[in-house]
């Protein structure tokens, strides 16, 4: 059994949201200025760190049984 935060229901879910795009940002600032081969590499890496953190936060979510939040938020590459 998952441990149930001490944080309202509300409050948590507001966290996640905040912690959903705070992963795109760094998602965006980890290609700034990259070019060619140096992207294509780096793209690669961090697409799979944002597939994983976003994949954590919507399990946290349905944790919590957060039911308004979009099956599939992360889109596709």
């Amino acid at each position: 059994m998952a441990a149930v935060s001490e944080q309202p229901v509300g409050t948590e879910l507001a966290r996640l949201e905040e912690s959903e795009a705070k992963a795109w940002r760094i998602y965006s600032k980890s290609l700034e200025g990259l070019a060619g081969s140096a992207y294509d590499e780096a793209e690669g890496r961090s697409w799979d760190r944002l597939q994983r953190k976003l994949g954590q936060i919507e399990t946290r979510r349905e944790e919590l049984g957060d039911s308004t939040h979009s099956q599939n938020s992360t889109g596709g590459k």
